[in-house]
């Protein structure tokens, strides 16, 4: 395997979504100012003809005159509520750099953590691209760390062997992980050591999610607060020494991730 190598660039942990964010927030604000100025010319002179009209039929001005200011005021909230493409790259972001500061404590194990690393392609042959949001080296062994931000969203629970975000069965997504630490494991297969192989977990930011730890579908299922607990009973695999190489050589051989899309996460 012929790795095409570069300088180490320790990547903050969603960075390249803040990037996206911070395009798709300045592309909607633009757009929304452009929607403001066209709709003036016919929005306002609507209002006011809906003010009079109420005004005619219920022989109350005020009533008129509140259901003028209300259809202006339905405008400007329409006007300014952000689409749920808009808003989802942020929400992403802000759970990427959640789990990184959930994970930092984790140094003083022997762990070094890289984020928003990217397996391009072409970079293994027959290997897929691999999109890494943390990647977590130390004794323990070698872990791909996916964030799922649902703190703001539909009930997150287990039920049975299963994980839903509202009626949603998250099955496939954990299996899409399962198989992107395979990937990243025979990608990486010459790095490792012996034995070593990469493990998926997902890291779920949620005002509650019990029973966890959990292992399902071959991925570790945690809350941020259970990392110190979760990777202090590990059974060691490499000396800190073998980690802290290992982790130098990933450094240089995992670009930086760029270019991201939101998706519906």
């Amino acid at each position: 395997m012929a790795w095409r190598g570069t300088e180490p660039k320790r990547a903050a942990a969603g960075s390249s979504l803040r990037a996206v964010n911070a395009s798709l927030q300045s592309a909607w604000a633009a757009q929304r100012r452009k929607r403001i100025k066209d709709s003036l010319w016919w929005a306002l002179p609507l209002a006011v003809v809906l003010g009079v009209v109420t005004s005619a039929m219920t022989r109350r001005v005020y009533f008129g005159v509140g259901f003028a200011a209300l259809v202006v005021l339905m405008m400007v909230d329409l006007a300014y509520t952000k689409p749920d493409h808009v808003s989802l790259a942020g929400r992403r972001a802000s759970g990427e750099a959640a789990t990184a500061r959930a994970i930092k404590p984790l140094r003083f194990q022997g762990f070094t953590a890289l984020h928003d690393r990217r397996l391009g392609p072409g970079a293994v042959p027959g290997i897929p691209p691999v999109d890494i949001e943390h990647l977590l080296i130390g004794p323990a062994g070698v872990f791909l760390l996916d964030s799922k931000n649902w703190t703001g969203g539909p009930k997150v629970q287990m039920i049975g062997t299963d994980l839903f975000v509202g009626m949603d069965n998250r099955e496939a997504m954990l299996k899409r992980l399962g198989v992107q630490a395979q990937n990243l494991t025979t990608a990486l297969k010459p790095s490792l050591p012996r034995g070593v192989r990469v493990e998926p977990v997902l890291v779920v930011h949620a005002k509650e999610l019990r029973p966890t730890p959990r292992f399902l579908d071959g991925v570790t299922i945690l809350l941020p607060d259970q990392f110190p607990s979760v990777f202090g009973q590990m059974r060691q695999v490499m000396t800190a020494g073998q980690a802290a190489r290992l982790a130098e050589t990933l450094d240089r051989v995992l670009p930086a991730r760029s270019g991201d899309r939101p998706v519906n996460r």
